[in-house]
């Protein structure tokens, strides 16, 4: 659930609510954030959202503090272009639990539909868990999975028909291939 005012997926905290309350147990929802309060945090919490995804510009501080005060899997968002980039997520990697790796774009925080450069993850065997993000689709998702040996992965535009929009085909199509990996 993304809660992000500027993102054609955004959704209310009302709606978010209604939806918690008749999630199935075998579901995990993620809450989506980009550089939220505290008590924003709280009132997920209190719905029952146990994983939370940051894609701002949160600190390795906040990232602890949230992690140590409320127990929360803990999802940070590094942006990548270069290699540098890729530094990044070893300040964060012991106070997540995963780090998601997407596009970078200066003038968005994700959802751009694009993918980065993969090459950059080839063979870099991380020492942590890790997701990959960024225009992922069913055309591309067995090219993505072989440079980069990504063992977890984000979709979200990849499967809309348009933007903020899911398409149960799309949707079908991507599972079947990922399914059939190995």
């Amino acid at each position: 659930m993304i809660f992000f005012k500027s993102s054609p997926r955004n959704i209310s905290f009302e709606k978010a609510k209604k939806l918690m309350a008749n999630t199935p147990e075998s579901l995990t929802p993620v809450a989506v954030l980009v550089d939220p309060s505290i008590e924003f945090i709280k009132k997920l919490l209190d719905i029952g959202i146990r994983d939370i995804q940051l894609h701002g510009s949160e600190t390795v501080a906040f990232c602890e503090k949230i992690k140590k005060e409320f127990g929360v899997n803990l999802y940070k968002a590094i942006n990548l272009k270069n290699n540098e980039d890729l530094q990044l997520a070893n300040k964060y990697r012991l106070v997540s639990d995963w780090i998601l790796f997407d596009y970078k774009d200066e003038n968005f925080l994700g959802g751009t539909g694009k993918s980065f450069n993969w090459e950059i993850l080839r063979d870099k065997n991380l020492k942590y868990n890790w997701i990959l993000s960024g225009g992922l689709d069913y055309n591309n998702i067995i090219n993505a999975i072989k440079i980069t040996g990504a063992q977890a992965i984000d979709v979200s535009s990849g499967v809309e028909k348009e933007k903020g929009v899911k398409s149960a085909e799309l949707i079908k199509n991507f599972c079947n291939v990922v399914t059939n990996i190995r």
